[in-house]
C-alpha cells in the first residue's frame, strides 16, 4: 500500500497499524474523521479503496487530501454541521486528550454514527508498564507532563471512558496498544526495568498508544 505523503502527527506506524484493525466495512461506507489534521489518516483510508471520506478541523488550512472534503470546526463548542448524516466509520486519532470537553466528542459521535457503526478513537496510552513506572519515579504521566505535548491536557483511563461513554449510548468491543510489544517513545533505562517488572504486574494493554474501537449500546 502507498505511503501518505501527508504529515502524519502521531507516532510512527501507528496509521499503518491502524488500518489493519479496521473493522470488516464496506469501502462504500461515509466515513468521517474529527480532528484530521494534514488528512493523511484519510488519505490512508483511499489508497485502501475507501471512498466517502470527509473530515472536520479547526485548522482546514493544513488540510492536504485531494480524495476528502473538510469541514472547519471547533470540537469542544461548534455545531459541526452534519445536519442529520450519518457514518459507518467515524474516528478519532490522538485527538481526545486535547479536548477541553470530552463529552461534547462522544455526543458529536452518538448523534452521527450509524447504529451498526464503529467509533476508533486513539490516546496517549497511560496503562503500560512503561508509564507507570515512570509515574513511580517521577509523579508526572508520559505524553502529559513537561517534556510532553503542552496541548495535551486529559488523559484517558479506560474505567472512566466506559463509564463516560455510556451516558451516550456507547459501549467498548474492543481495546489494544500499539506498539504490542515495546515502545518507540520511552528511553532504553524506562524500557528495561518495565520489562523486568512485567512477569509480576499486570499489563493487558501495552504500547504508547491506546486504540479503541467503541460501538453504539
Amino acid at each position: 500500500m502507498p505511503k501518505s505523503k501527508l504529515l502524519e502527527r502521531t507516532n510512527l506506524g501507528l496509521h499503518d497499524s491502524l488500518v489493519e484493525f479496521l473493522p470488516n466495512i464496506s469501502h462504500n461506507v461515509s466515513i468521517l474523521d474529527i480532528g484530521c489534521g494534514t488528512g493523511a489518516w484519510l488519505e490512508r483510508l483511499a489508497d485502501r479503496g475507501f471512498s466517502q471520506l470527509h473530515g472536520i478541523d479547526l485548522n482546514i488550512e493544513q488540510f492536504g487530501c485531494t480524495r476528502a472534503t473538510c469541514l472547519q470546526a471547533n470540537l469542544d463548542y461548534d455545531d459541526l454541521g452534519l445536519g442529520t448524516k450519518k457514518f459507518g466509520l467515524i474516528s478519532a486519532i490522538e485527538l481526545v486528550e486535547h479536548l477541553e470537553n470530552q463529552g461534547r466528542l462522544f455526543y458529536h459521535v452518538s448523534n452521527h454514527l450509524d447504529d451498526n457503526g464503529y467509533f476508533l478513537l486513539t490516546t496517549p496510552n497511560i496503562h503500560s508498564i512503561n508509564c507507570r513506572f515512570k509515574f513511580l519515579i517521577t509523579g508526572e504521566l508520559a505524553s502529559f507532563d513537561k517534556k510532553g505535548d503542552q496541548t495535551h491536557i486529559v488523559p484517558i483511563y479506560i474505567d472512566c471512558l466506559e463509564r463516560v461513554l455510556s451516558h451516550y449510548s456507547l459501549k467498548i468491543v474492543k481495546c489494544w496498544g500499539y506498539p504490542t510489544h515495546g515502545s518507540i517513545k520511552f528511553t532504553k533505562f524506562v524500557r528495561i526495568v518495565s520489562t523486568i517488572l512485567q512477569p509480576f504486574l499486570p499489563n493487558k494493554i501495552a504500547g504508547d498508544n491506546l486504540c479503541v474501537l467503541i460501538k453504539k449500546a
